[in-house]
């Protein structure tokens, strides 16, 4: 499996594009984000769009990674240092706020919306979700590995779960133009985390 983008592997002119194009998905949409806009926006000839990514739906894939490689970049090392349920909550919550003063959720969103008309798009953006899917996963599996719950619970269904609902929310919230009941649901999540770890092995950290 080769390694995933990071953030270092757009530079100069191509990170321009893709920055052009990240703003355009969020004002436009996906259905607005064309070769012409895109180019007004950042102020460049469209035909560097096609000489360097091949096409508009390549060039959108790009900013998605590019999205996903800042914030694993910025996440996954605190996530992989959350050692409680709590901490992970707290995280998540973290991480929710963050999403939304940054854009990600109109980037994702605007690009789930157009794969479900696009199977081909639709593939290539559950790829990108799913390392998040896998994340979540080996954190489940650590957590649970002392714990009865661990043959009950199957990690990979409930990681599969927990990004969905959390997609989920992110969504509906940005379609409401309300993030209170997000905010409330995430809130409760960090008060109610320390009652999960009744279930956790007494004294197992991960």
């Amino acid at each position: 499996m080769a390694d995933p983008p990071t953030s270092s592997d757009l530079t100069g002119t191509k990170l321009e594009i893709v920055e052009a194009a990240l703003e355009t998905l969020g004002s436009a949409g996906y259905h607005g984000a064309s070769a012409r806009e895109i180019a007004r926006t950042g102020g460049f000839n469209q035909a560097l769009i096609f000489y360097h990514f091949g096409s508009v739906k390549n060039l959108l894939l790009a900013g998605l990674d590019l999205v996903s490689a800042r914030r694993m970049e910025t996440y996954g090392p605190a996530f992989e240092r959350a050692r409680t349920v709590p901490e992970l909550a707290a995280l998540a919550r973290e991480i929710y706020a963050a999403d939304l003063e940054q854009g990600y959720v109109t980037v994702l969103g605007e690009l789930v919306a157009g794969g479900m008309s696009d199977r081909e798009l639709g593939r290539a953006v559950f790829a990108r979700i799913d390392p998040w899917i896998a994340l979540v996963e080996r954190r489940l599996t650590e957590l649970l590995a002392d714990s009865p719950l661990r043959a009950m619970v199957p990690a990979r269904d409930v990681a599969f779960a927990l990004v969905a609902l959390y997609l989920g929310i992110d969504m509906l919230s940005h379609l409401a133009e309300d993030n209170t009941a997000a905010e409330s649901l995430l809130d409760l999540g960090v008060r109610y985390a320390p009652l999960a770890e009744l279930l956790m092995p007494r004294g197992r950290g991960v």
